[in-house]
């Protein structure tokens, strides 16, 4: 039977080897992924200025911008992507060089903000890609994935492929309210086990302290769940400086008390990591319906 163009580029992408340095049969020691009930909450701040911290101590970080309708990360990591997730599906490109280096040393998988080609694909050829990208994750100790907001599928697949998961919160109650939703669903499902809230944009630590005590209180009775709160992000004014920078604030100035705080989680995760994950234990059918469901955004 001839092989359509379509088939042919199905084909590499199962049969292409990442083209790195590494092995791809290394073991990735963290993988996050990072979501939040609302937007504009600080989910993508919060993740790259994590990737940054955890690549400045000489760790191999892949972030992947999981939200597939309008992604962002590569603005504030000053980075401009000349190749996206939708070359590897339509041209037969390999993951390897669809990654873009950035100046912080980490590594990005962008998306191709508000493409709609991908409505158009076949689940055989998204399965393919999902099945990569986890083959490619061994060549990394840190895989993240930063995720769009809002509790649909696209998000909740993601949050259900990584082992943790980070819900991103402001103190107002509308924020308060779309992360209960989130935890909710994620509890429901029986998605994740290894749940932490970071809380940001804090103005004043005691408050910040009380209202994410009534927020835990709540998942508690409710949800029969304890939320363990990971970060106090203090609002800074010098992080909407180093976004106009197109820098993290880690790296524009790592002395501001955003900067510190972000650093502590970054080690309070690697904390909460007791075992090296394998890339090969992430769920590739998560991921997957993660890709399908983000498609039609």
């Amino acid at each position: 039977m001839e092989q359509t163009p379509a088939m042919d580029q199905a084909s590499s992408l199962r049969t292409s080897p990442p083209r790195s340095q590494h092995s791809p049969g290394r073991k990735a020691i963290l993988c996050v992924a990072v979501a939040s009930g609302k937007g504009g909450v600080g989910k993508t701040f919060l993740t790259v200025n994590l990737a940054t911290t955890l690549a400045r101590q000489n760790r191999r970080v892949l972030l992947v911008d999981a939200d597939l309708g309008l992604p962002n990360a590569d603005i504030i990591l000053g980075a401009a992507p000349e190749l996206t997730l939708e070359d590897c599906l339509f041209h037969g490109v390999d993951l390897a060089d669809v990654v873009a280096k950035t100046p912080f040393g980490i590594d990005l998988l962008a998306a191709n903000s508000g493409a709609r080609e991908m409505v158009a694909l076949g689940e055989a050829r998204l399965a393919l890609l999902a099945e990569d990208l986890i083959r490619f994750a061994g060549n990394y100790d840190v895989l993240l994935f930063d995720c769009a907001s809002g509790i649909d599928a696209s998000v909740t697949a993601f949050l259900a492929a990584a082992p943790q998961s980070i819900i991103v919160v402001q103190p107002d109650p509308t924020s308060l309210m779309d992360a209960y939703a989130l935890i909710k669903v994620i509890r429901h499902e029986d998605m994740s086990s290894g749940i932490s809230l970071v809380m940001n944009g804090i103005r004043d630590q005691a408050g910040g302290k009380r209202i994410l005590a009534q927020l835990q209180s709540v998942v508690r009775d409710y949800l029969q769940l304890e939320l363990d709160c990971i970060g106090l992000v203090p609002h800074s004014e010098r992080a909407i400086a180093a976004m106009h920078a197109r820098s993290p604030l880690v790296a524009f100035d790592g002395s501001d008390p955003a900067a510190v705080e972000i650093s502590a989680v970054a080690r309070r995760i690697i904390q909460k990591q007791r075992a090296a994950t394998a890339s090969g234990k992430l769920n590739a059918q998560h991921l997957l319906q993660g890709i399908l469901a983000g498609r039609s955004k």
